[in-house]
């Protein structure tokens, strides 16, 4: 807020023959009767005043002598308040910035102890007290409108009159000291508070008190079915609303299974009372939608619910069309909006998009003019990281874009990064990962009598799982000599390869290459299942050369299909006519002439469909199930990539384990076509397979459940305690949402989870001239590397190298060596999630002794930098501002808040160092000042709650001695 200037009222004085004034009206009218009249007092100086201030002392005292008796008696006119009102009236001084006090407190305590001091309040007095007089022996009296503050005394304007009658003075007097002996003493509490204050607080003090001043939450009352926001969320929450104050938002990744939904409903609520927010705009998946209405609507939060597809597509003149409200609500939105994305990791593409040149991200053109506009923007995701760091880029361009100066022109870049390590850094990120959570519950002391961390949610004892169990299961692919023969000799090439623009993480580039699109889609057939194989050979044979491509093409290919299929055991393909093969077929021509390849995969295709051959893969699965559902009564989830491979799982398990388990699928076929099932259908498939995560009566369970990754976001399904990658997935997004469907907290203290990964033996070959060995392996090489690159971000991983391995998630040893030995956190330079957390686990420990502390807080400390600063946290407009100024620059210092805590984090037991109080308080006002020149705040709106001296490390003689030299009086 810009500074206002502020005229002053002209001062009048009438004097007498002597020079001395009798009358006066204007502003500082009350200092000049002070400097006339105070040094004429030889025993008593008694003072009516509805306010009296520090400050206001500090102006006076110079012109008392010292064995002057002063007495006060404060009553504001309302005479409304308690006695702890006037204490902290007058303790408030000692957050001004304007002024060094530590002297003038120093001697008034002394005066205080001394007997030459004596305060009383007369606010609970049964008649409201306006009196405002000033009383000197019996030599004089003056009154009128002056309070004994610096604004009664220096800069409201106040009239003054004085009086030497000796009858009024003795009818003051005595009424004087009728009232005081009713009034209540103030003096021994404010001795307390004042002497507190020049015995300089502990470092640990200062660090606890910023802690709960910038993380504390106030308790809001919640309706039935809304949760309360656990520990660890509420140090997100506290962090998100300092977020959107200074940037406008905020990217949150979390875990999944931590509660996104509870931290963003919080954020909408919190936002709301300071008179903010009208509109909650919520872009989510629809499988969330029933979990957020139910957060939101408990709170009292209005909002709107739009399912996160709607951006990709086109508006429509009809105004009913829910992406024409979703455009139109943007196109309003202003600084009482709130965006809330949930699994925002679905925009991750849109930066690629553009650069591309693939056309305009509809995305951007409709969430950056409503961010301009003023609207605050949360994007929630357990997986901000998919296959490189510009889907890191592509969300932080939906944030508000930050200021920059280049040659003293101001304009707006968006966020941007080149790495994990400099991405979590961000002052616009927050991170919450599992092991970083449950490092902060041992922290708290939360372990049961089995050693086992818990998460408390009130009433009620969480678990995360005991141990991931992560496995890589070899399998042999069918016909594997056979397809791949088929894959080396080009059978499954494309004529014309299609162009591709792809970001390399270490050249931090755009780059450019062909790709084979009919080649990939038949590979990932192959590493899916037999049915989807057959399928794409179908799709082959469907289609001609770039040489055959004639007239006769449709005519020619139904031929061809005629004459195999009595070779085939499926007789479907008999009935089939041009339309179908043209349908059927690839969009582009093939590489090889369609009766070269009729030759090598008529043959393949019949043996698939006459199974004829051994589904190693699916033997595996067996296994498995067979372990996790027969033996010991669990649940499985299956992930497919192929909707086919869906529906031949669906057929093999339930003809394999007939009644002795239910199979569930999310997966249709409809008219011989395999689709997902409709929204709520599927909804009702993952209800009846995991019941108790959905607070549901299922009358019939479903023992497995197979899925594609349209189920893998948001859906809580820790019924469960293992998931099977049957297919591998393309990004690290899609892996870790897989496991997050399960990796969730129970009541179960000894849940163990299995994550089962199968991969093809193909891939341990070495020295291989075959091409499509080589594509596989550096699929695979590829999905492990984005894997380590997310869980880098994360603190944990969801897939193993080894064929099998564990992670004991609340172990001393492992949850050390995920938070800071190993590269999960090393990468990312000790700070987000860790960092946060940590500070956040010691306000949990000490929060009773938080909020027992002093109102103002000055402290000093050694540490290891080699220049002297001092931190001060600021108070403006009921928001918290922590500062660092560099007493060897003489400047302010740009730290972001995390940056700052981790700066002056201490132990409980962390000595001070000797420097004295004084000192501190001065460069404290120091820093503070120079804050309000940067901003161009007046400095009587800010006040300094705490100061903290950072002291290099055996130099704390050696600054002393220069603050000696240079210290002024304080006068």
């Amino acid at each position: 807020m810009p500074r206002k200037s502020k005229s002053k009222l002209a001062l009048v004085l009438q004097s007498n023959p002597d020079g001395q004034p009798i009358a006066g009206v204007g502003s500082g009218v009350g200092l000049e009767f002070i400097k006339a009249y105070f040094p004429e007092a030889q025993n008593i100086i008694r003072i009516a005043s509805a306010y009296f201030s520090l400050v206001g002392y500090k102006l006076g005292r110079k012109y008392v002598a010292s064995e002057v008796q002063f007495q006060i008696l404060v009553g504001r006119e309302e005479g409304k308040h308690v006695r702890a009102t006037v204490i902290d009236e007058i303790t408030a001084d000692l957050g001004q910035c304007d002024t060094n006090l530590w002297r003038t407190v120093f001697e008034l305590v002394e005066r205080m102890k001394s007997g030459r001091f004596i305060i009383r309040d007369a606010r609970e007095m049964q008649v409201p007290f306006h009196c405002k007089f000033y009383i000197c022996d019996s030599k004089l009296i003056w009154h009128g409108s002056s309070n004994y503050s610096r604004r009664g005394l220096c800069q409201s304007a106040e009239q003054v009159s004085v009086s030497h009658d000796s009858e009024r003075i003795c009818l003051f007097t005595n009424w004087y000291d009728d009232v005081a002996q009713n009034a209540q003493d103030l003096l021994a509490e404010l001795i307390k508070k004042l002497e507190d204050w020049l015995n300089l607080a502990t470092p640990f003090e200062v660090y606890l008190k910023t802690l709960f001043l910038l993380n504390n939450l106030a308790e809001y009352p919640l309706c039935l079915g809304a949760y309360s926001p656990v520990y660890y969320q509420k140090g997100v929450i506290a962090r998100a609303i300092r977020q959107a104050n200074e940037y406008g938002g905020a990217l949150i990744i979390a875990a999944t299974g931590l509660g996104k939904t509870v931290i963003g409903a919080e954020i909408a609520l919190r936002l709301q009372p300071i008179g903010r927010t009208s509109l909650v705009i919520l872009i989510a998946p629809g499988g969330v939608r029933e979990n957020w209405e139910q957060q939101l609507e408990n709170r009292n939060v209005y909002f709107k619910f739009f399912n996160i597809d709607l951006l990709f597509r086109k508006a429509s003149e009809e105004s009913r069309h829910l992406t024409t409200q979703l455009e139109k609500l943007l196109q309003r939105a202003n600084d009482n909006t709130v965006i809330l994305i949930d699994e925002a990791h679905f925009y991750r593409n849109e930066l690629l998009r553009e650069k591309s040149k693939r056309g305009k991200s509809l995305v951007y053109e409709r969430i950056v003019p409503a961010v301009k506009a003023g609207a605050k923007i949360f994007l929630l995701t357990a997986t901000a990281y998919g296959t490189d760091y510009l889907n890191l880029n592509s969300l932080l361009y939906l944030l508000p874009h930050r200021f920059y100066k280049p040659n003293l022109l101001e304009e707006q870049i968006p966020w941007e990064i080149i790495d994990a390590e400099e991405f979590s850094r961000l002052p616009i990120v927050t991170i919450l990962g599992l092991p970083h959570v449950l490092q902060m519950a041992r922290n708290r002391g939360d372990i049961d009598t089995n050693g086992r961390t818990f998460i408390q949610f009130g009433d009620e004892r969480r678990y995360l799982p005991k141990s991931l169990k992560l496995y890589s299961l070899r399998y042999q692919l069918f016909l594997q000599p056979e397809l791949q023969a088929a894959f080396d000799r080009h059978c499954f090439d494309q004529a014309f390869k299609s162009p591709h623009k792809w970001f390399d993480d270490d050249k931090m580039a755009l780059c450019e290459s062909a790709i084979d699109t009919v080649y990939n889609a038949s590979l990932t057939n192959w590493l899916s299942s037999p049915v989807a194989m057959a399928y794409s050979i179908e799709q082959n044979l469907a289609t001609l050369s770039s040489c055959e491509q004639t007239e006769d093409f449709s005519q020619l290919t139904l031929n061809l299909w005629e004459q195999s299929a009595t070779n085939i055991h499926n007789q479907e393909h008999r009935s089939f006519n041009v339309l179908d093969i043209q349908n059927r077929s690839h969009k582009t021509p093939m590489y090889i002439s369609l009766q070269e390849r009729r030759n090598t995969l008529i043959p393949l295709l019949a043996r698939l469909r006459q199974s004829n051959y051994t589904d190693d893969k699916f033997l595996k699965l067996q296994n498995i199930i067979e372990e996790h559902c027969l033996d010991t009564r669990g649940k499985v989830i299956i992930f497919v990539k192929r909707y086919l491979t869906a529906q031949y799982l669906l057929s093999m398990l339930e003809r394999t384990f007939s009644e002795a388990l239910r199979i569930g699928c999310t997966v249709e076929t409809d008219e011989g076509n395999p689709r997902l099932k409709a929204g709520l259908q599927r909804f009702e498939v993952l209800k009846q397979f995991s019941p108790r995560s959905h607070n549901y009566n299922a009358s019939r369970e479903y023992d497995v459940l197979i899925c594609t990754d349209a189920d893998g976001v948001g859906v809580n399904l820790q019924d469960a305690d293992t998931v099977v990658n049957y297919d591998p997935p393309e990004g690290a997004d899609e892996l870790f949402q897989r496991a997050g469907r399960v990796l969730r907290m129970t009541a179960n203290s000894e849940r163990v989870v299995q994550f089962y990964t199968l991969v093809p033996l193909i891939i341990d070959q070495t020295d291989s001239l075959s091409r499509v060995q080589n594509d596989i392996c550096k699929r695979f090489t590829r999905i492990a590397h984005r894997h380590n690159k997310s869980k880098r971000i994360l603190g944990s991983g969801v897939i193993s190298e080894e064929e099998h391995s564990e992670i004991t998630l609340d172990s001393d040893l492992d949850v050390e060596q995920l938070t800071r030995d190993s590269q999960f956190l090393k990468d990312i330079g000790g700070l987000g999630a860790e960092s946060m957390l940590t500070h956040v686990a010691v306000l949990e420990q000490y929060q009773s002794r938080a909020e027992e502390l002093p109102e103002y807080l000055l402290s000093a400390r050694n540490y290891s930098k080699p220049q002297p600063r001092i931190f001060v946290l600021l108070k403006y407009e009921s928001k918290y501002f922590p500062i660092l100024f560099n007493l060897s620059s003489k400047k302010l210092e740009k730290q972001d808040e995390l940056a700052i805590l981790d700066l002056i984090a201490c132990v409980e037991s962390e000595p001070c160092a000797a420097i004295q109080a004084a000192e501190i308080e001065k460069i404290a006002n120091q820093a503070a000042r120079a804050w309000c020149d940067f901003e161009n705040i007046s400095i009587d709106q800010v006040s300094k709650i705490c100061g903290l001296y950072l002291v290099p490390l055996d130099k704390t003689a050696e600054i002393n001695r220069l603050l000696n030299d240079t210290s002024n009086d304080e006068e």
